[in-house]
């Protein structure tokens, strides 16, 4: 158990430095240069494209390519459901990992859903959705044909897919159902980051079957975004540490390699993250030009499904907004789902509503979980397994000696 008196006196040593992330500060010299090289930068947008297009092989990070003017900002209106009917649906999900100390190894993905339409007669639709992965095959996946007992990265992945893959039948089959402009909402980022660390055949088929989803909601004109509360990126500010550098070729290893990144000459700006930049060049209700992502993982997509970005700016924060580049080519439908992502903002008073009711409905509780494992149990002695219980240390835990 956690000692709070031995707690206590930890917390209180904090000092309030320890407490402020310079990355997300709202003021300083960081900030300050970083408006000033991003004014700049605004004047001349071809020579800004052509640098990072001619340094971003050479550069230590990803460097974002505009796809509008830099200094693009745009108002966002609310959606008036009473003169444009519309729907949103709202993806999000938990999971149990695998654990050799309960009464079976297996794991469990839990899928939250919702479905809200807008000037429509239809109620709302508030689901869940559970998948059991029990079987040898499910634990052992077959990985560039070597049997792999699966790990939290795995579990991980193949949960963004299955969120994915059911957000876009749902949302799909609401098109059709409603026959408005229906919006999709992920829960944080589309970009498979953690998806490069697999092996090259599972990134493969992992891309593959993302696609898939895209694919299929741009054929049928379904507006795609991932929603980042407090986002951490610097994707712009990494564009601006690229104007900064003052080599003709920004080769950080071959100019930089002996200096810590503090002292790089581009570090004038650094570790400054967007969201702040934006915070103070964006009004309310307003967003950021368009960019897409130079991620490596994105790399490897179709152009036109690479993931794309923009900052939008509520009452409340400035969110990353994360979409494929094929929505930035219908105008329409690319200002719908950025008003849509608002007015979801609006109403959930903060935070997207259908995401906030989405998550309720997928979180995995501990009594819930508990329930999970009894009824596995019960299933095993139901099939004659006569040894059936926790290992020792599990029982234990659950136990005690006092």
């Amino acid at each position: 158990m956690l000692d709070f008196l031995k707690l206590g006196l930890l917390v209180s040593q904090i000092s309030a430095e320890t407490l402020v992330d310079n990355s997300l500060t709202d003021g300083g010299a960081a900030l300050s240069e970083a408006l000033l090289v991003f004014a700049r930068q605004c004047q001349d947008d071809s020579a800004f494209a052509a640098r990072l297009a001619a340094n971003a092989p050479w550069i230590l990070w990803p460097t974002a390519m505009p796809l509008e003017p830099l200094a693009t900002v745009q108002n966002v209106p609310l959606l008036q459901a009473a003169v444009t009917p519309w729907t949103v649906v709202g993806v999000d999900g938990s999971q149990i990992m695998p654990s050799h100390h309960e009464v079976h190894n297996c794991y469990l993905l839990n899928l939250g859903l919702t479905r809200i339409s807008y000037g429509l007669d239809l109620p709302p639709l508030l689901t869940s959705e559970p998948r059991l992965f029990a079987r040898p095959e499910d634990l052992y996946p077959l990985v560039d044909r070597r049997r792999v007992y699966i790990d939290e990265l795995y579990v991980s992945l193949e949960r963004s897919l299955f969120e994915l893959e059911n957000l876009t039948s749902q949302a799909i089959e609401a098109r059709r159902l409603t026959g408005v402009s229906v919006l999709a909402m992920y829960d944080g980022s589309l970009i498979p980051w953690s998806a490069e660390k697999m092996s090259e055949p599972y990134l493969q088929n992992y891309l593959g079957r993302f696609e898939a989803c895209l694919d299929r909601l741009r054929e049928e004109k379904v507006a795609l975004v991932g929603y980042l509360s407090k986002s951490r990126a610097s994707d712009t500010v990494n564009d601006l540490r690229s104007a900064l550098c003052p080599y003709t070729v920004a080769n950080c290893r071959e100019h930089c390699a002996h200096l810590n990144e503090e002292f790089f000459p581009c570090s004038r700006v650094w570790p400054l993250a967007d969201r702040p930049l934006y915070d103070a060049i964006l009004q309310k209700g307003q967003r950021s030009c368009a960019m897409v992502s130079g991620a490596s993982v994105v790399k490897s997509m179709s152009s036109q499904n690479a993931i794309s970005f923009c900052y939008l700016k509520s009452e409340v924060e400035v969110a990353r907004i994360e979409f494929p580049r094929w929505l930035t080519a219908d105008p329409g439908l690319f200002a719908f789902a950025l008003s849509g992502a608002l007015t979801q903002v609006v109403k959930g008073q903060g935070y997207p509503l259908a995401l906030s009711e989405a998550h309720h409905l997928a979180v995995i509780k501990g009594p819930e979980r508990e329930r999970f494992f009894e009824m596995l149990g019960h299933k095993m002695i139901q099939l004659g397994i006569n040894k059936v219980a926790t290992s020792p240390k599990e029982a234990r835990k659950r136990k005690g000696f006092v």
